[in-house]
Order: C-alpha cells, then sequence, then structure tokens
C-alpha cells in the first residue's frame, strides 16, 4: 500500500510528542493557566503504566471534559447495578473504584447476588455503601440482573459487570449522552482490555461467523481515531449498559431464556423495535478485565441463548420490505445539499434512470431541490437531519447514503425499516489533510452493515482494504450534452481547467504549470463557481457555467489540464475526452480505470517541470492533440448510462436480500 493510501485510512492517534507547542497554546487559551500546569505535571507519568493505573489520559479531547461540565450542572441520580456470583472481591474493588469516580450523593449502589451461597453473600455483605439483594438460586444472568432492575426505583440504571475498572468521567459522559435526545434508551462506553487495547466499540455482526456477534474495533489501539467517534450502535454490552428509565418503562426486564450470552443484544433490537436508540459513548471509557485471549469454545448455555436468540431475531436480520404499496421498488438518496458538483450530478443520474426505468426513486435532502441540473424524480426537503430520520425511519425502502455525514443518520433510519446501502464516491477523508478528527469520523462511517456501491478500482480496492465488499458500477456520460460540436474549430492558444479551491484539486499545480509556459502564453480558462481565483492577466473565469456551456468551452479547448492530488473518479477529465478535448492530468487514482498515459491522455507526474512539458508537447504538436482526441472519445463511448444504469439495477434490487445469512440452527 502506497504512503498516500495510508494516510487515507490510517485511524491511528497522533504520537503524543506531535504538534506539541499547539497543544499548549490551546490548552492554555482553552483550559486555562491550572489545567496547563497539571498537565505538564502529569505528562512524564503518560508515558509509563501509571497512565492506565491514574487515568490521566482520560480525555483526549473526545468529551469528557465537555460533560463533567454538564454533570456538574444538571446530573441526576442513577442506580449502578452489579450482577454478582461468587465473586466478592472484584466487587469491593469495583465499588471502591466507583465511590472515587462518581458523586456519592447521586449514585446508589445494588447488588444482586446469583445464588452463590452463605460465605459469598457474607462476603458481600461486609462492603460499605452497596444494598445486596440475595438471589435464592443460581438463575443465570439474565435473572439475576432483573432482582438489581427491579430494586432500582425510578432512577435511570447503569449495569456494570464486576470485572470492569472504571474511568475518570465515564458516568459523566454516558448521561451527558444518553439524555441529549428523546429518543435515546441506551449508552454504551469504550471497553478496553488490561493491555489498553479495545475490547468494545460497539456491536456488529461478526462478518465470518454471523450467527455471533462482535465488538467493533476489537484489538485496536486505545486512542484508535475511528473509535473516538459517538454514534449509533445495534446494542451494548451488558458489561456496561447505561438504561434511561424511560426506555426501562418501555422495553421491560431483560428476557430471562437467555441462560448466558445474547441476552445483552436481544436487550438492544428490543429498544430499536420501541422507537429507542442504542448509542456509543466514547468518552466513557472503562477496563475489562476479561480476557483479549479469551476462548472460543462455547459451551451449551451459550449455544443454547444462541438458538433462542435465532428463533426470535431471525426475521429481522432476514429479507426487507422495500417497496411501495404499488409494488414499485422504492429507492431514496440522502444528500446533505445539492450544490453544483460532480458526485450530485451522479447522484441525481441515478435517480433519473431508476425514475424512468418505474422505480418510486426519491431524493431526500436538507438543501431543496437542484436549481442546475434536471431532476424528475421527487425531492423531499427537511430542516435537519434529525426530522428526516423520524420521518425516513417507518418507510420500507432501500436507504442510500450519499457522503459521510449522511451514513449515520441513513444507518439510524434503517435498522428496523427497510435496507442501508452507502454510495462512496469517494474516499473523503482526503478532504481533510489538516483535520484528523474529520478523518476519523470519515473511516468511522464505513460501517459493515451496509451495502457499498462505488465509482472506481481505486474506492473499491480502498473499501477493501477496510475489509468492505462494493459494486463498481462506475458513471456514464450523457453523450447527448458531452460530444464534438458540429462546425466549431478549436483554438491553438487555450487551456481549459476547473476552477476549484479545494485542496485536492492542487489548482496550485495547474496554475505554477502554466505560468512555467513560455510567452506568449496560450489564454487559461478556469470554470466554477469561485470566480475569485482567476487573480493575474492571461487568467479568464467563467462563472457557473451549464452544461451546454461547458461543452463549448472543452469543444474550443487546446487542451483541457486537470491537475488533482486525488479524485474518487473525476468525471471532468471523461467529458473532455468525450468532446475530443486532448487531456493532461495527474494520476489522481480514481481516473486510472479511463486513463491510459500517451494513449488517450497525457499523465505526468505531479510536478511544475513535468505538467508544463505536457502542456508545451500538446500546445506545439496538433497530430499528437489530435491522436489523443480521438482515441478520448473511443474511451468515453464505453461510458454509457444505460449499461450503467443496468447494473445499478442489478444492484438495487440485490439489496432486498441481506448480505449476511440467517443461521438455521434447528
Amino acid at each position: 500500500m502506497s504512503r498516500e493510501q495510508r494516510s487515507a485510512l490510517d485511524g491511528a492517534a497522533a504520537r503524543r510528542l506531535s504538534g506539541l507547542p499547539r497543544r499548549i497554546y490551546l490548552t492554555y487559551r482553552y483550559r486555562g493557566i491550572r489545567q496547563l500546569l497539571y498537565r505538564t505535571v502529569v505528562f512524564p507519568l503518560r508515558l509509563t503504566p501509571l497512565d492506565r493505573i491514574l487515568g490521566l489520559g482520560d480525555d483526549p479531547g473526545h468529551g469528557t471534559v465537555e460533560a463533567l461540565r454538564w454533570y456538574r450542572a444538571h446530573g441526576r441520580p442513577v442506580t449502578i447495578v452489579i450482577p454478582s456470583y461468587r465473586d466478592a472481591p472484584l466487587v469491593r474493588r469495583l465499588v471502591a473504584a466507583l465511590r472515587r469516580t462518581t458523586p456519592r450523593d447521586r449514585v446508589r449502589i445494588i447488588v444482586a447476588d446469583d445464588g452463590s451461597g452463605p460465605e459469598h453473600v457474607a462476603a458481600l455483605h461486609s462492603i460499605g455503601g452497596i444494598e445486596v439483594i440475595e438471589g435464592q438460586r443460581n438463575a443465570g444472568f439474565s435473572a439475576n440482573v432483573n432482582r438489581g432492575l427491579r430494586a432500582a426505583g425510578d432512577t435511570d440504571v447503569v449495569l456494570l459487570n464486576s470485572d470492569v475498572v472504571p474511568r475518570r468521567g465515564w458516568l459523566a459522559a454516558l448521561q451527558h449522552a444518553a439524555t441529549a435526545r428523546p429518543e435515546i434508551g441506551i449508552a454504551a462506553a469504550k471497553l478496553l482490555y488490561p493491555t489498553n487495547r479495545i475490547q468494545y466499540a460497539g456491536t456488529i455482526r461478526n462478518p465470518r461467523a454471523p450467527d455471533w456477534f462482535d465488538h467493533r474495533y476489537r484489538g485496536k489501539p486505545a486512542d484508535w481515531g475511528p473509535a473516538n467517534v459517538p454514534g449509533p450502535t445495534l446494542a451494548a454490552t451488558g458489561a456496561c449498559m447505561y438504561l434511561r428509565r424511560r426506555a426501562l418503562e418501555r422495553i421491560g426486564l431483560f428476557d430471562e431464556r437467555y441462560p448466558m450470552g445474547y441476552e445483552d443484544v436481544d436487550y438492544g433490537l428490543r429498544a430499536w423495535e420501541a422507537g429507542m436508540e442504542v448509542v456509543y459513548v466514547p468518552a466513557a471509557r472503562l477496563h475489562h478485565l476479561e480476557s483479549a485471549t479469551r476462548g472460543t469454545v462455547q459451551g451449551e448455555r451459550e449455544l443454547q441463548s444462541q438458538r433462542v436468540f435465532w428463533q426470535r431475531w431471525g426475521p429481522f436480520f432476514g429479507p426487507r420490505q422495500v417497496r411501495a404499496a404499488d409494488g414499485r421498488l422504492r429507492i431514496v438518496y440522502v444528500t446533505e445539499s445539492t450544490i453544483v458538483g460532480g458526485g450530485h450530478r451522479v447522484v441525481f443520474e441515478h435517480l433519473n434512470g431508476l425514475h424512468d426505468r418505474g422505480h418510486d426513486a426519491q431524493l431526500w435532502t436538507l438543501t431543496g431541490a437542484p436549481d442546475w441540473c434536471e431532476l424528475r424524480c421527487p425531492v423531499r426537503t427537511f430542516g435537519d437531519y434529525e426530522q428526516l430520520v423520524r420521518a425516513l425511519a417507518p418507510l420500507p425502502a432501500i436507504k442510500v447514503a450519499t457522503w459521510w455525514r449522511t451514513a449515520a443518520p441513513v444507518w439510524r433510519a434503517s435498522v428496523v425499516h427497510g435496507a442501508p446501502a452507502y454510495f462512496v464516491q469517494d474516499i473523503e477523508t482526503s478532504y481533510y489533510r489538516d483535520s484528523p478528527a474529520a478523518r476519523y469520523a470519515v473511516l468511522d462511517s464505513y460501517r459493515p452493515e451496509f451495502s457499498y456501491l462505488t465509482t472506481s478500482s481505486w474506492n473499491r480496492d480502498r473499501l477493501g482494504e477496510l475489509a468492505l465488499c462494493s459494486e463498481l458500477v462506475s458513471p456514464g456520460i450523457d453523450r447527448r450534452t458531452f460530444r464534438p460540436l458540429a462546425g466549431q474549430r478549436r483554438r491553438t492558444d487555450m487551456v481549459l481547467a476547473l476552477g476549484r479551491s479545494l485542496p485536492i484539486k492542487n489548482l496550485s499545480l495547474t496554475l505554477a504549470a502554466w505560468r512555467a509556459l513560455p510567452a506568449p502564453r496560450p489564454e487559461l480558462v478556469l470554470f466554477g463557481s469561485e470566480p475569485e481565483l482567476a487573480t493575474e492577466p492571461g487568467i479568464r473565469y467563467v462563472r457557473n457555467p451549464t452544461d451546454a456551456q461547458v461543452n463549448e468551452l472543452l469543444n474550443a479547448a487546446t487542451v483541457f489540464l486537470q491537475t488533482s492530488e486525488h479524485e474518487g473518479f473525476c468525471l471532468p477529465i471523461l467529458e473532455a475526452m468525450a468532446t475530443g478535448a486532448a487531456v493532461v492530468c495527474t494520476d489522481a487514482g480514481g481516473n486510472r480505470d479511463f486513463c491510459v498515459d500517451g494513449e488517450n491522455c497525457e499523465m505526468p507526474a505531479a510536478d511544475v517541470d513535468s505538467v508544463a512539458a505536457a502542456l508545451r508537447r500538446l500546445l506545439s504538436d496538433p497530430a499528437l492533440r489530435d491522436r489523443l482526441g480521438r482515441a478520448g472519445i473511443d474511451t468515453a463511448a464505453r461510458y454509457r448510462w444505460e449499461p450503467a444504469l443496468d447494473a445499478l439495477e442489478r444492484f438495487i434490487s440485490s439489496l432486498q436480500r441481506p448480505a449476511l445469512t440467517v443461521p438455521d440452527l434447528e
């Protein structure tokens, strides 16, 4: 894997010493001198094993401080329920840790014993500050949890295993997140192995053994960036589960038919079915003493729980209803906006094609119908994502996320009804070179529960490196719009380029290569929506041209130039080829599927001298321009919308059945 590819997919946190001067400045500015002095004193200890013991690194910038501030003002009483079976030493240690990390006046502790016997019960009673609920028989985990839940009164409840070690701010973070929206019913913390690697960061089905469930990011380092992104999850692990009182009242007690295992996943799914959500809260961190090398052989009680679970939930994970009342396949694409852009153009072509083929295709967005592109399908507009999710959640449909910020809303709206898909036109980490947090959020959006559709081999390979399978459907070209114009002669002194300031478009290289050309330089014509980019003589900017006007520009250009650092596909190059324009472009990853250096384009190295040299060759050689232009027309002819829509329709139709099968355990 290249360094570029590693960077695009890397979720590792920055090294402890990286950016230290800026971190010192930001700590002083936003946290004050006292916090800066404290961090200066304890920083050397964070490089030792004492970091884990003392909890010195409990706020890596993921919400703990904000939650503590909120909790001091708004925290509410909770009851902590600890199921216990012959583990009094662990309970004693946990209770001591709870007293260190939570306010005594807001926390009641109940220990529910599962028939451990007189000696063990006596040991529990010797622990100060707790209430012990004695079980007369060993009834199993779920029944024992219910003993504690019945005794909890009318407060929220936190279910904790006796073998967890809470860290500073854990309860504040959980309660802050759990009460953020009324529909949240359950909150789950990040759990770490004693080795400081992740044990739990959300619940997923195990793709290699889909009859079992697994924990997302299991085995990654504690500070793995994508695991620090809060968001929805299928279920919370019973080792640490925050239950809001309204969720308990709506969902009820744990199902006691599960002798061991699956009861926590069952409870999470019951929450989703009841209209309540489960959220993962990485700012709440606890160590879990469960071994990372725990055996994989299941006993009869676990296998019995598995049978109970799939008898109950098999239909939930089976084929989904995704058709409208009239029988048509319903497909909803979700975008945040509809502004001018190649990615939106492809989405709208998908929708138009599916609509024209008789499907119930719809666009749901936050900004209204586009005014720059014909869209023949219905458009629904919402004020924010929460409104959109509430409307989309009950709808039987295939629900398609179209960029990373739409992924979580689409997934939330697909847990109970419909089927979620993710149309990935680019690995969008490349847009956020200076924001690790944004890159981690992009990577976290690639959930294993989605079915993936993408536009290029480069994207498909990157998703594959994340262990995600995807269907490749390349965009088509509207040959009625982008075509050679009869009777129009090409200029011999015009370089045309897309004028966008987005860093990955690398406009600075375009400008520098043009400036390096000998005088008299050709006119550089830029087009797009940022006319302020044309700041010097010899550069002309065409603002917001229509498709027809872009086609005229492409037919007039001597050379079309694209110097992007990265593209998920790069449709403008293909549109230029469709007109017969000679193309100079850098290797941007996604354009490798159709750009062949020396055959249908010039693909120089991404430096000023190489790009300028390629421009000089084409500007001075009409025969070379003609040869590359004719080859470009042949290339573009292979990218027609009809076969692309055929492939899209097959993919969409396949989503009526889940990618992971439901096990038959009879």
